[in-house]
């Protein structure tokens, strides 16, 4: 029988089995990269730094592995082309890994990125069609989920900004934005943030009552009370959390100021955590320099997606 679904909405049942949890790896696929947006090396290599923001996960996730009895369908806004559609058969990701689409397309002013699942068709066993929407995870469904399981997501970025593509912040001013902090923020929704059941049973209002993400809030705010979200996708605008031990702008709120890099903060870890990813300690970065958190100029502010 073939089911439609949207991705992250059916699952099956599952046994659970205790195994040693592996770091989380992204792949990212260009296919759909018409425009040639992503042609520069270093754009893809501003890419695989934001990756590794998340180098810090870690989970079991079972590996996608489509076969005669078995196939599925893709169905995903164009990244280079967000009007419009595209579809993907068969698509295999790796045990511990989730697949990014990535590109460019044109959105006209305000908005700096774009990110979604997709809707997901399945023909195959029981088996196959919970390790696509599960990839192994329990619980993942449903307005009382508590984790989080996912093939990966589409990432689109917007190719009439004046982006800043330097590793670090020097040029990086009130005229233009920074791509690693709209590509570090994308990626953030993919991981669940605005996207997973288990993010969804933790609100009620525009509050969100994470006990980790709590934690964290409680330690700038010092009230007790849950996170204030600015919508069901995002932290309140101008929330404070720590990054690298200084207080910063939340990098999971609605948007970034030109100028500024924004990087991801104690409070964003801990929304990752009480969607169900294993998060251990922050990532140290391999420089200083290469990660360091922008101060930059404030200048007009940018909406991320």
């Amino acid at each position: 029988m073939k089911l439609i679904m949207k991705q992250f909405l059916i699952a099956g049942s599952l046994v659970a089995v205790n195994l040693p949890a592996q770091a989380v790896q992204i792949e990212f696929d260009y296919t759909y990269d018409t425009s040639g947006f992503f042609d520069n090396q270093s754009r893809r290599d501003m890419m695989d730094m934001a990756a590794s923001f998340y180098s810090n996960f870690t989970d079991n996730l079972t590996a996608i592995t489509p076969d005669q009895q078995n196939s599925w369908t893709l169905d995903f806004r164009n990244p280079s082309n967000i009007a419009t559609w595209v579809s993907v058969d068969n698509a295999t990701v790796a045990e511990d890994s989730i697949r990014v689409y990535v590109g460019a397309s044109a959105m006209g002013d305000g908005v700096l990125g774009y990110s979604a699942g997709a809707y997901v068709s399945v023909d195959g066993t029981a088996e196959f069609e919970n390790t696509i929407n599960t990839r192994g995870q329990l619980n993942t469904v449903g307005d009382y989920a508590t984790d989080f399981g996912t093939w990966g997501g589409v990432v689109a970025f917007n190719s009439d900004a004046n982006w800043h593509f330097g590793e670090t912040t020097d040029g990086l001013n009130s005229s233009n934005s920074d791509f690693l902090t709209t590509a570090t923020h994308e990626l953030g929704h993919i991981f669940g943030i605005g996207e997973a059941d288990s993010w969804f049973a933790q609100i009620e209002g525009l509050s969100f009552y994470g006990a980790n993400s709590m934690a964290a809030y409680e330690a700038v705010y010092s009230n007790g009370g849950p996170v204030p979200l600015a919508n069901i996708a995002h932290w309140e605008e101008g929330l404070m959390s720590y990054y690298n031990g200084e207080l910063q702008e939340s990098m999971m709120d609605p948007s970034t100021p030109r100028g500024e890099r924004q990087l991801p903060t104690d409070l964003d870890y801990a929304g990752f955590a009480d969607v169900g990813w294993q998060v251990s300690a922050v990532p140290e970065p391999s420089t200083l320099a290469m990660f360091a958190l922008g101060l930059g100029l404030l200048g007009f502010r940018f909406k991320k997606s």
